[in-house]
């Protein structure tokens, strides 16, 4: 499922490269700029970020620092990833995917629209993405944490490394 988000999501990089290229040529060579552009611009930007985050996750694409990590053994490593799951990943997913939530759902009853007489509408629908990429980072979590607890009870069926990565 993640996967899939993520291919979907993917789709916005090249209409963020198309976006991007097309607002500086107008900008630097015809003098002409444009509100809608540049809201365009960050919206396919939430969406590529927001798509994508849980899969880099799940395929351990995140960032890590590995000073410590690479002298673990796989039960360590394993202890570590579910330990960092259960008291960092989860609790920050809950407390930002419920005020995310709440960010998106007011600006919905609002109808929120661009402060921008020509900017974007519907502002709640790019806002919505926010507790979208929390959740599936919560969802690639409970993925990694099931993995963890599979190497902790046999690490040599359940790799936690690039080679072992499966997907939610």
């Amino acid at each position: 499922m993640l996967n899939t988000i993520a291919r979907i999501a993917a789709f916005a990089l090249p209409a963020l490269v198309v976006v991007v290229v097309f607002d500086v040529v107008t900008r630097r060579f015809l003098q002409m700029g444009s509100t809608q552009l540049q809201e365009a611009e960050w919206h396919l930007h939430t969406i590529l970020i927001m798509g994508v985050l849980g899969t880099a996750y799940i395929h351990d694409r995140h960032v890590r620092i590995d000073l410590l990590h690479a002298t673990f053994s796989p039960r360590g490593k394993a202890l570590v990833e579910l330990l960092g799951i259960l008291l960092l990943v989860f609790p920050f997913c809950a407390v930002t995917g419920y005020y995310a939530t709440n960010f998106a759902l007011t600006s919905f009853t609002r109808g929120e629209v661009s402060q921008s007489i020509d900017g974007l509408p519907y502002r709640w629908a790019i806002k919505s993405m926010l507790p979208l990429g929390i959740y599936l980072v919560a969802l690639a979590g409970l993925s990694r944490a099931c993995r963890s607890a599979a190497a902790l009870i046999d690490p040599h069926r359940a790799n936690l490394d690039r080679k072992g990565a499966g997907s939610l």
